[in-house]
């Protein structure tokens, strides 16, 4: 049984049922003032390493930026005026600097245009007003077309960074992405018509992206161990608890060591169901298993949880409505209500924990399939490749990873009843349980995802018209992910509908700049293909 598949909860979606993903209007033009910011830092700064100096402070700390923009939604306002004086003052120090080193060198300084004014007696309302004047100004300049290829650069420079954080978390850094974030940025600081260089610069930075997602595969694979095909269990047992929710794998296994002598269980949440499959978690007995069944479920899995909680890195949940006290980060910036663990000392959350009720008996559940052995992996390539020369398979079709919405389940439900059995069907998501189905539940690692997508290829021609890929999840990185396969030269690309996570009109530049489809009904689907 895959995660969040065939389970009365799986068609309850907070992000589209409460608005609990959504970010507030406040939060989306100080969201503006700071791309703003953070774009003037990376034009001086590029002049700074013209002239030789070091950035790597600058650099770091605009990458920092950019993930917390996207990585927290649930500010308080102190926090926001804190956000957005760092950064202001990063950017006048930055400033200063190169001005200071024109004078020195004897060279002409440029000095950025700019009708962004803050000061130390600006509020949070001031800044708000310009960030909502400044969006406005924006779109009036600049054609359609480019207003939205921008927006896909950015998107794809938000992945960038999302993923040297996620490095990072390895002790590893790599200095060349962080610069191209930084040219990325600059980019916006040319004039309004600047489409085709938009489109060059999203071409580099996607490849930036596949490269950074390697080093970590690699990384992951070195600290945690090799991956195995595991059934993890969904069942909860009497004691003590812990839940940990996001995808840093790096927190979970710093706990893990911490609590080793204790009698505290610790469960997954959301994106960690595939720590369970790396050899190097199979060590620690107080790794019990996985708990909810929708990764979208942060409200209902959070308050029925009787433990502590860690968020993780890139926990999107909103978590106005949950419960305080209890929920913990490790992260640089905490939502409102959740308590800031500092330099991996977990304490407070154990301590917390011990407070807690924890479950009084446990509950039954079905195991979940996760992870995949490489020996397998390798016969099942080899095969494939084989009868897909012979022309024994006609289609080959990836379905990557997914919200797991009620929407997608029926769908998918009803896609895999229809195609042919000359198709071979790959899925990252939905076991369909049928003979041409190879399924891997990979529980949205993407990282893993381009591992086994790898292999898989490395026979077969990604530019066959008979090869087509779902990408079926609305997240900042699934962009850069079709972009990407379209610079490979995969040829049919179908993506969910979006709405309202991303832009329609960006859903339609997509289609019209990168010739990506979106996904209709079954029936028609598969006549299309």
């Amino acid at each position: 049984m895959f995660y969040n598949y065939g389970y009365d909860n799986s068609e309850y979606n907070e992000c589209d049922a409460r608005g609990a993903c959504s970010i507030a209007p406040k939060v989306s033009s100080l969201q503006e003032v700071l791309i703003i910011i953070l774009r003037q830092i990376a034009f001086y700064s590029l002049k700074l390493d013209e002239f030789g100096t070091d950035i790597t402070f600058q650099t770091e700390n605009t990458v920092k930026g950019i993930a917390s923009i996207i990585s927290t939604t649930d500010y308080t306002d102190e926090q926001l005026l804190n956000i957005v004086g760092k950064y202001y003052a990063l950017l006048l120090k930055t400033k200063n600097e190169y001005i200071k080193q024109c004078k020195e060198k004897k060279k002409r300084h440029i000095e950025l245009k700019t009708d962004l004014k803050i000061t130390p007696q600006t509020n949070l309302t001031g800044i708000i007003s310009q960030g909502e004047r400044l969006f406005l100004e924006k779109y009036k300049k600049n054609s359609p077309q480019t207003k939205y290829i921008t927006e896909i650069l950015l998107f794809v420079i938000k992945t960038i960074c999302i993923n040297l954080i996620e490095l990072a978390n390895y002790d590893e850094k790599y200095q060349d992405a962080s610069k191209s974030v930084l040219k990325g940025l600059n980019i916006l600081n040319r004039s309004p018509d600047r489409v085709i260089l938009v489109k060059n610069k999203i071409k580099e930075l996607v490849d930036v992206n596949a490269s950074l997602i390697e080093r970590i595969s690699k990384a992951q694979l070195k600290y945690f161990g090799p991956i195995h095909k595991k059934y993890v269990s969904r069942s909860t047992s009497s004691g003590k608890a812990i839940l940990v929710s996001g995808n840093n794998m790096s927190n979970l296994f710093s706990l893990l060591e911490q609590l080793k002598d204790k009698q505290i269980d610790v469960y997954t949440h959301d994106d960690l169901l595939i720590a369970h499959t790396f050899e190097n978690f199979a060590r620690y007995n107080n790794l019990k298993g996985h708990y909810g069944d929708c990764s979208g479920n942060c409200i209902l899995d959070f308050a029925t949880f009787p433990g502590a909680i860690l968020l993780t890195q890139n926990s999107y949940q909103n978590v106005e409505y949950l419960y305080r006290g209890r929920l913990f980060t490790t992260e640089d910036i905490q939502p409102k209500g959740v308590i800031k663990l500092e330099e991996d000392d977990y304490s407070k959350l154990i301590e917390s924990a011990e407070n807690a009720k924890g479950f009084a008996k446990g509950r039954k559940l079905p195991d979940i399939a996760a992870g995949y052995n490489e020996s397998e992996l390798e016969l099942f390539a080899d095969n494939l490749s084989k009868k897909f020369e012979e022309g024994k398979i006609e289609k080959i079709v990836i379905i990557g990873h997914t919200y797991k919405t009620y929407k997608q389940d029926a769908y998918f439900n009803k896609f895999f009843t229809m195609v042919p059995d000359n198709w071979q069907l790959i899925s990252f998501s939905y076991d369909s349980k049928k003979d041409n189905c190879y399924c891997i539940n990979l529980d949205n690692n993407l990282v893993m995802i381009y591992t086994v997508l790898k292999r898989i290829f490395k026979d077969i021609p990604i530019t066959s018209e008979n090869i087509v890929f779902f990408i079926t999840k609305c997240d900042v990185s699934s962009i850069s992910n079709m972009i990407y396969l379209k610079t490979l030269g995969a040829k049919n690309i179908c993506m969910s509908n979006c709405r309202p996570r991303i832009n329609p009109s960006i859903s339609a530049v997509l289609r019209s700049t990168y010739g990506i489809k979106e996904l209709t009904t079954p029936q028609d689907d598969i006549k299309s293909i």
